[in-house]
């Protein structure tokens, strides 16, 4: 399949192509000839012999030395029918705009039957459903709707599953031409995954940005992105429906923390790819990643004449963590020369006193340390202003005088007048459309520039002969915890010391070995929350009390083993790994207990990683602190912990094949070391492991 006879054809076909003057048709081919498109445009509809000037051919067949592309101009009726007849024509990319709804004559869904002629024919195509695509390196529009005025290449490359936005983010009035702009629809054979590769290798995108529903095709999309990241291309992604609740686990606590969004964002953090809340923050993102300048350093430097709207970029940029660079002393000394007595040389700087233009001066200062890597001018910029003229006039002084990425940051995006920020665009000074979405842009530049580090070198862990031997004899898919308890014994996690209890003598030997206190639970496999039904006893402090919980357990579940387990202390965390549905084993660790169940604080990672990721992640914790020994606690061994954390996680990567959901909950972390306390598990049903 070549994406290349899509996107790139020397020679296109309008099916269904119509000489109404509004129609589909019409539109299409005006949407083609607008940009000057230099190859062969073929008209095709048996019901006309010539539309305009052109001829019309009954069929692609027809057509002497054949089409690269095919613009589909049919509805859902004669769809399937048509692709059919293209693709034996030996076109190779199509674009289908309508929703291929509904089945065939033989019962097969319409979106099917065209995915199955595609692959037949080794297609590349653009929808169904979808509002086509804009190629400015080779002057084509291919939409139904078209654009009347394009701004020009800028360097970034779309692709959208979201028509309207597609519309939207192409019709912007930043001066921001996409190179392409593709609207993917439902992707029946082509998919964003084809797309990313395509850009990277076949054209000169330096940014790609993404809006995407889903990722249909997983194993491709993350080898794209690797791609993407060998070549220091950034790839900036929107994700929609962040907020759906995915999929959600039966047995553990794990798979509500990391559901569908938290895999996405997991994968999007180990490879590099930057994602945005919004579509201007999209933009704005995407706009300063596109600059030619490099960052050579990264920290942000930024001035702004107004105190107050200072203090509303330091609020803002705290909520992002966007910190400034700290300014040398020269620095300071020589931005202080400038300024009117009593103001102070900060970063974030207030550089406007008693009406001085001293912008220019003060700002190429701060562009001069070493420690900054961009310099932002903050300002309003209203129209018909002369103050706007100024502050322009002077950025574009600064811009002239530095090497470095320069841009400018309107607080109020309606407010910032569109012929100044034309003109800087056309230096090469970024325009940020407003104060929340231009800090986060700074924070995503500075983290894809400098943030990035390099993961350690771990392997996944396979499961032993013993391991194996253990999920194969358990009767049920669900284990007990002893067999849980023996799987992490095997890979080398710390478990507290526990033993199956038959009889009162039998606690009091394990007492004998491990001391007082001690706990008793049931361990059956059909009640994974043992505490939910009174199944758990805890710090049971000696042998009478031990006896008559053992007893009342005996009651309350008459056919359960029983377990007794030393008691351990410390810090609750969950740990857990579940198998997401497209991306595989994800590792989710977090406080536990409230932080939890209620503060969700929790991070999801893609396993294996090392001890200095895991590190990363329980630091980035909003409970962190619980860890250091707050109110007075005493701090938990870290480098155990981390190391509990990172062996799991070689752990359960190495089990995918084995095990759909892994839970240690709770890991107790203390002064002298880190140690699961329950454990659940979740073996891949048998079915599944051998389709797999």
């Amino acid at each position: 399949m070549t994406v290349s006879k899509l996107l790139r054809p020397r020679t296109l076909a309008i099916v269904g192509a119509s000489p109404k003057p509004e129609s589909f048709g019409a539109n299409l081919l005006r949407s083609i000839r607008h940009l000057g498109f230099p190859g062969e445009v073929y008209l095709v509809n048996p019901r006309y012999e010539r539309i305009g000037e052109q001829p019309c051919y009954p069929d692609v067949a027809s057509i002497p030395g054949g089409v690269d592309c095919a613009a589909l101009a049919v509805g859902d009726a004669l769809l399937v029918d048509t692709f059919a007849s293209i693709a034996k024509a030996g076109v190779r990319g199509a674009v289908l705009f309508s929703r291929a709804y509904g089945q065939t004559a033989d019962g097969r869904p319409r979106g099917q039957a065209i995915s199955d002629v595609a692959a037949q024919a080794g297609m590349a195509v653009c929808g169904a459903n979808c509002m086509g695509f804009v190629n400015l390196s080779d002057r084509l529009q291919v939409t139904g709707m078209p654009f009347r005025s394009l701004p020009a290449p800028s360097g970034v490359a779309l692709i959208s599953h979201s028509g309207s936005t597609w519309s939207g983010l192409v019709g912007n009035r930043r001066q921001m031409g996409f190179d392409y702009a593709i609207s993917a629809g439902q992707e029946l054979a082509t998919t964003a995954a084809d797309y990313v590769r395509f850009l990277l290798e076949e054209t000169d995108a330096r940014v790609i940005a993404c809006v995407l529903e889903t990722i249909r095709d997983p194993e491709n999309f993350l080898a794209a992105i690797k791609l993407a990241e060998a070549k220091s291309v950034p790839v900036v992604v929107l994700k929609l429906g962040r907020s759906e609740a995915g999929r959600h686990f039966a047995l553990s606590h794990s798979g509500a923390l990391s559901g569908s969004n938290a895999a996405y964002e997991a994968v999007f953090a180990r490879h590099g790819v930057v994602q945005v809340r919004t579509l201007d923050e999209l933009l704005d993102t995407v706009e300063l990643l596109a600059l030619s300048r490099p960052m050579t350093a990264p920290g942000v430097a930024l001035g702004t004449d107004s105190g107050g709207e200072r203090q509303l970029i330091s609020d803002l940029a705290a909520d992002v963590g966007l910190s400034f660079a700290p300014l040398a002393p020269a620095t300071r000394a020589a931005i202080e020369a400038h300024l009117d007595p009593g103001m102070e040389a900060s970063n974030p700087l207030d550089y406007w006193g008693d009406g001085a233009d001293v912008m220019a001066p003060v700002l190429s200062e701060m562009a001069k340390d070493s420690e900054v890597g961009i310099l932002v001018m903050a300002t309003n910029l209203p129209p018909d202003r002369n103050f706007s003229e100024l502050s322009a006039a002077a950025i574009r002084r600064v811009h002239a005088e530095t090497d470095k990425p320069v841009a400018v940051m309107g607080n109020i995006s309606t407010t910032l007048s569109p012929a100044i920020a034309e003109n800087l665009r056309e230096k090469g000074i970024a325009v940020l459309m407003g104060t929340s979405s231009g800090l986060a842009a700074l924070r995503h530049l500075q983290c894809y520039r400098f943030g990035r580090r390099a993961l350690e070198d771990v392997a996944a862990m396979p499961l032993s002969a013993d391991a194996v031997a253990i999920l194969d004899a358990a009767p049920f898919d669900s284990l007990r915890s002893a067999d849980g308890f023996r799987l992490l014994e095997l890979a080398g996690i710390p478990v507290t010391p526990f033993a199956e209890i038959c009889s009162a003598q039998e606690i009091a030997d394990f007492a004998g070995r491990h001391g007082w206190p001690i706990a008793l639970k049931i361990d059956d496999a059909a009640i994974p929350h043992k505490s939910d039904l009174g199944g758990v006893a805890l710090n049971l402090k000696c042998a009478d009390e031990a006896v008559a919980a053992y007893e009342a357990l005996r009651r309350r579940h008459p056919a359960a083993p029983v377990l007794a387990q030393a008691m351990a202390s410390g810090v609750e965390l969950i740990l857990g790994m579940t198998t997401d549905p497209d991306f595989g084993p994800m590792v989710t660790v977090g406080l536990g207990g409230v932080f939890a169940e209620v503060f969700r604080d929790s991070v999801t990672l893609v396993p294996p990683f090392g001890v200095a990721e895991a590190r990363r992640a329980l630091e980035g914790l909003r409970g962190h602190a619980l860890l250091m020994g707050a109110r007075g606690g005493a701090p938990v061994d870290m480098d155990a912990l981390c190391a509990l954390v990172s062996r799991f996680s070689a752990m359960a990567a190495g089990a995918k094949e084995r095990i759909a959901e892994i839970e240690i909950n709770p890991v107790l972390a203390g002064p002298d070391g880190a140690v699961a306390v329950d454990c659940l598990t979740l073996r891949r049903k048998k079915v599944l492991h051998h389709a797999h």
